[in-house]
């Protein structure tokens, strides 16, 4: 990854803005709410203290965040139902209109690669209903609750919500620790971001994108590096250059 792919995926993580310094020093800033960081020519991460810190560290989650919690909230969600098919499960109690927005537009945004990815036979979300919440004032799950009910119902064929039991159901064709992991990262990121976009980029190397998002959710280093694989293998292009150069990775 070069120094550019370095500072969007830090810059996209934390949803602020890279700052071009210029000369002398040619380096980057990002600030978010709790640190600065520097990226130098070198393409080193640099915090405000004037340490060097690696990428996996910078987009791990904070101490306050339920990330174990979470992830094991996932884990438990994946039960065999017939077909070989599954489930993952997401709670909604810990989560807000706008956060519950942020993940769907996060899904939205990449539904192409999702599907292609996880072997989907439908869409998540439709594209009506992804517009319909971008242009409803939602802050309060009591809001999100209403949009659904009221405007959104029958418009997210992949995925269902239980307002009863305070959770949301993605169908999946089979069980993948893959897709596990995925939307669990999703989960933590979405609740961080003040705004996630829905709208989606033309795609010229599904593998190049697809791994760039990951690494942007949070999939970094060997922890994921099987979860990693999976989700890209059946997708087309080159993970490792963005133009398709080289061989596959």
């Amino acid at each position: 990854m070069n120094r550019k792919e370095l500072v969007k995926v830090i810059s996209e993580h934390f949803g602020v803005k890279a700052k071009y310094l210029a000369a002398p020093t040619f380096a980057y800033e990002i600030k978010t709410e709790e640190q600065t960081y520097t990226i130098d020519k070198e393409g080193k991460i640099v915090d405000e203290q004037g340490q060097v810190t690696e990428m996996r560290d910078v987009l791990k989650p904070r101490e306050d965040e339920p990330a174990e919690d979470v992830h094991i909230a996932a884990t438990e969600a994946i039960e065999d139902v017939p077909s070989a098919a599954a489930k993952i499960r997401i709670p909604l109690e810990e989560q807000d209109g706008k956060t519950l927005r942020n993940m769907l537009n996060m899904i939205y945004s990449k539904q192409p690669l999702i599907n292609k990815s996880l072997e989907l036979s439908e869409k998540l979300i439709e594209e009506d209903f992804i517009t319909a919440i971008n242009e409803t004032d939602i802050s309060t799950l009591a809001d999100f609750k209403i949009f659904v009910t009221e405007i959104g119902r029958g418009k997210t064929p992949g995925i269902t919500f239980d307002f009863l039991k305070d959770e949301m159901t993605i169908q999946l064709p089979r069980e993948t620790a893959g897709a596990e992991e995925l939307f669990t990262l999703i989960y933590k990121l979405a609740r961080k971001q003040k705004h996630a976009s829905y709208k989606s980029k033309p795609i010229t190397n599904e593998k190049y994108t697809f791994r760039t998002w990951l690494l942007r959710l949070g999939m970094v280093g060997g922890e994921y590096k099987d979860a990693r694989r999976e989700l890209l293998k059946n997708l087309t292009g080159n993970g490792a250059f963005k133009g398709g150069r080289a061989h596959e990775a």
